[in-house]
């Protein structure tokens, strides 16, 4: 037993190149601060933080949880925006991704209407790259610190970015063997979307939901969590 947690430990802190991490890190950045103004509710924040905001339903054991002023929660936002910017370019990385953090699960929590599994992800995503170290190639803070730039990263850090992937793919796998999703009856006319086009020179409509949109999706999402995880069948 001992060995063998000497060997996961070993294992974990195996160094490894940074440079994927940093381009995880370098994408999550960019995609989050296209994000931020539409979905995130930045161009509305009058709207949804002012005088007459609707913004009632709470999540539990949040109840307690208030807006501020729209005057802060604009300054919020913005911090919320360079701060995404921040952690793409890798500049202050550490307390960008903690500023980030902070106030992207508070305007989360603010509102359960909002609420969806991708969100829920971008507030996990942003904790793993506060503890990781995303910085150390094509940063910055490398540029600034030359000790820093283009140093290898424990092996940890890519095994959390990859089970949490993996989480999300095998837990939507277990969402899809109800039977209404293996029947096909879940998602009835996403097959009329034009990507499918190509696929109705030899199926049909209802094939296409059954086989392609049904079994297909849930082979994929229970697979996927797997054959991402491990380097050969990445």
């Amino acid at each position: 037993m001992k060995g063998s947690f000497s060997w996961l430990v070993s294992e974990l802190s195996r160094p490894k190149d940074a440079s994927i991490l940093a381009f995880t890190r370098i994408a999550f950045g960019i995609l989050m601060a296209i994000d931020i103004p539409q979905e995130r509710g930045m161009n509305h924040a009058d709207i949804k933080y002012g005088e007459d905001s609707g913004l009632v339903c709470k999540f539990p054991l949040f109840h307690n949880l208030h807006p501020l002023s729209q005057d802060w929660m604009t300054f919020l936002y913005t911090v919320l925006f360079l701060s995404a910017i921040g952690i793409a370019v890798g500049f202050m990385y550490r307390l960008n991704c903690a500023l980030f953090t902070s106030i992207y699960w508070y305007f989360f929590f603010l509102d359960k209407t909002t609420w969806n599994n991708h969100s829920y992800l971008y507030g996990l995503l942003a904790f793993l790259f506060l503890i990781s170290d995303a910085h150390r190639y094509a940063s910055i803070d490398g540029l600034l610190r030359k000790s820093l730039q283009n140093t290898h990263v424990p092996q940890w850090n890519y095994v959390l970015f990859r089970f949490q992937i993996f989480l999300v793919y095998f837990y939507a796998g277990l969402k899809k063997t109800d039977l209404d999703w293996l029947s096909g009856y879940s998602m009835g006319r996403l097959s009329r979307h034009w990507v499918f086009d190509p696929m109705r020179l030899f199926m049909s409509e209802a094939m296409m939901d059954l086989v392609v949109v049904h079994i297909g999706g849930f082979l994929l999402d229970i697979s996927a969590g797997f054959l991402l995880f491990f380097d050969k069948t990445r």
